[in-house]
């Protein structure tokens, strides 16, 4: 190595932050290999980088009980917090007589508005997340803030997500900013990030790295710093190699990009990836895409796949969808809006297979049709890329929908109803008369029987969907019936299984939806689907949730008025005393919440929080688009007699009461 080179890794100093334990944020924070990437990046800036261990602040917060590998003459690692960051990178770095800065962090990312990274400390809380504004620290830096003969070039490398910070609304982060003065003329700066903005960065807990580290250490590897700097953008564009390739593999989603910040041997301030394809990005739609869009928006209201189609478009355009699993609020228009705002991969808009997708599933087929046709009018216009043919709408399984309806003039007596729903609703048995429930119990069970074995006989290639649920339309009055306890013939000709062990067994009250409460129920249940399939915890009441878990402390004589304020929640888990629990479920209908889960009987020592833990074990979030197969699960393996409402309203076979 040249005097130079040595002269220049000697005058070379470093902040390494690895996150992997964000203590006061929960298990759901954790990020295993963060430490481990920040421990092995320092590694190579003391060994074939040749910078001073002295030189390197090295800040880790690994996960309790983890090893991290042998030190090999690295300094001693300070925790992550906050204090140390700022003292390290703000005082103690900014006093040094250096030439070059390097920032290595690898931990979980966000973006504000102005596309800042936000980089949450190891001690954040959550009431309010102290997080390094990385992009205000970086004009910090480039001012006169830290003196004009020190660190003439910066380098930062972030693994670390982008997400937008209004993509994670529960979270509140602080706006922290630092004094941004005139900027120093000479000073070189040069960013690395593991993804584009609103993409995440792939973490692989089993091999303990991020995989945008594995694959910078890869093209790092043998390289002293003089050597690494001189060749910053060749790595770079090397690395949007790899990953284009892992992308064409599917083993990545994310796109390392970089910025250039003046004199970097003349660079462009911010470099795209290379591409073979529009260098801009995708065409944004133009005024006859939107105008189109408005008239196609008023004739028919957004399909129930909306959430679907909004996780496709990201998938086919091969970008990281948002960390929030929910569909934007509002309508068609509004929702295409933010896809074009993302913008998508370059030669194809977000927009194109979000709508290509509503058109293959849409309900009213005329209506897809020219959903079609305004994705290919739009897509020549603008010169877009051809869209792919959208998926096959999944199989829908098999239900049942027993419809037990109060005779007016038979006081206990029974009138019931039965149907088939496989795409469409088939009428199967009427009883004609009431039946006192002792008989109804009896007849509707053998009913279920007879009808699975003529699906059977009827279908010898089994290509029709199974009968897997259940569902039970009921006056208020039979929610403590226990229709999961239902005897249906199974077996030997003797041999009977209770309801809820063959089926997924649901309860259902829409002839309580009466006046207001039904248009609160239908828009309830597009807030489910636009919140699609993804979990939440069961806070306590909170207006911004989907989930409420009501507790007898947290039962206020207002929770009818508390829950339909608002389209959330969307699901509450009473977990009171049987005594109160008429008046929550009278609240539930009342409000239009579709979905509830309560206990038969008291609850168990455990408290109202054991609902949650039973529904959700291991502090896993609870993914509602899977409860009747939760229930059904726990019923059977942990014989909890638990009960759930699921009233669809777009399931229902016919409105209208059963009449003698």
């Amino acid at each position: 190595m040249s005097h130079q080179a040595d002269s220049l890794a000697e005058r070379t100093y470093a902040l390494v932050v690895g996150v992997e334990s964000y203590d006061a944020l929960g298990r759901d924070w954790r990020l295993p290999g963060a430490a481990h990437d920040a421990h092995r990046f320092a590694r190579w800036l003391t060994g074939c980088g040749h910078v001073p261990p002295a030189n390197v602040r090295l800040l880790l917060s690994p996960l309790p009980g983890t090893a991290l590998p042998d030190a090999d003459g690295l300094p001693d690692a300070r925790p992550a917090t906050e204090a140390n960051i700022k003292h390290a990178l703000l005082t103690d770095l900014a006093s040094r007589d250096g030439d070059v800065l390097w920032i290595y962090w690898a931990g979980h990312g966000f973006v504000n508005g102005i596309g800042d990274p936000l980089l949450p400390y190891a001690d954040a809380s959550g009431s309010s997340i102290s997080n390094l504004n990385l992009g205000s620290a970086l004009r910090h830096w480039r001012s006169d803030s830290v003196s004009r003969r020190r660190f003439r070039r910066q380098i930062a490398l972030v693994d670390a997500c982008r997400v937008d910070e209004r993509q994670a609304a529960r979270l509140r982060f602080e706006d922290t900013r630092f004094r941004e003065g005139p900027r120093v003329g000479g000073r070189e700066q040069y960013v690395l990030y593991a993804a584009r903005p609103g993409e995440v960065a792939r973490n692989q807990p089993g091999q303990r790295s991020g995989l945008f580290t594995q694959a910078l250490l890869k093209r790092l590897e043998g390289l002293s710093v003089q050597r690494s700097i001189e060749r910053l953008t060749e790595i770079a564009q090397g690395l949007q190699c790899d990953f284009e390739t892992m992308r064409g593999n599917g083993l990545a989603r994310q796109t390392p990009t970089f910025e250039i910040h003046r004199g970097w041997k003349d660079s462009a301030v911010f470099v795209e990836p290379a591409s073979e394809e529009a260098e801009d990005g995708a065409p944004r739609l133009d005024q006859p895409a939107w105008d189109g869009l408005a008239a196609l928006a008023r004739e028919h209201p957004l399909p129930a796949c909306a959430h679907d189609a909004y996780r496709w478009a990201f998938d086919v355009c091969r970008c990281a969808a948002p960390l929030s699993d929910a569909v934007p609020e509002g309508g068609l228009t509004e929702i295409v809006r933010d896809l074009d705002d993302h913008q998508g991969r370059p030669g194809l808009p977000l927009a194109l297979p979000f709508v290509r997708y509503l058109a293959a599933h849409a309900p009213d087929r005329e209506w897809g049709a020219r959903l079609d046709s305004w994705v290919e009018q739009t897509r020549t216009r603008i010169g877009a890329l051809p869209v792919p043919p959208a998926p096959e709408p999944p199989q829908e399984p098999g239900a049942l929908h027993v419809q037990l309806g109060k005779a007016p003039l038979e006081p206990g007596g029974y009138l019931i109803r039965l149907w088939r729903y496989r795409g469409r609703f088939t009428s199967e048995w009427e009883s004609g008369t009431a039946l006192a429930l002792p008989m109804a119990r009896a007849e509707v069970g053998r009913r279920i029987a007879d009808l699975v074995e003529r699906y059977i006989d009827e279908d010898p290639d089994g290509t029709a969907p199974d009968i897997e649920r259940v569902e039970f339309h009921i006056p208020r009055e039979l929610l403590d019936e226990e229709f999961e306890n239902w005897a249906v013939p199974a077996g030997a000709e003797d041999g009977t299984e209770p309801m809820g062990v063959l089926f997924e067994v649901v309860v259902r009250c829409p002839d309580e939806r009466r006046g207001v409460a039904r248009q609160k129920w239908r828009a309830k249940w597009r807030a489910l689907e636009r919140q699609g399939r993804g979990g939440w915890e069961a806070p306590r009441v909170d207006a911004s949730q989907p989930v409420w878990l009501v507790s007898e402390s947290e039962a206020p004589g207002n929770l009818s008025a508390l829950l339909q304020a608002k389209d959330l929640p969307v699901c509450v888990l009473a977990g009171v005393e049987h005594a109160r629990l008429g008046d929550v479920l009278k609240a539930v209908l009342s409000s239009g919440v579709p979905i509830a889960v309560w206990r038969r009987g008291e609850p168990p020592d455990g408290g109202p929080e054991d609902l949650a833990t039973a529904l959700a074990p291991s502090s896993e979030p609870i993914d509602l688009r899977t409860l009747p197969g939760t229930v059904r699960r726990l019923r059977i393996v942990a014989e909890q007699p638990l009960v759930l409402l699921w009233d669809d309203p777009n399931r229902r076979p016919e409105s209208g009461r059963l009449t003698s």
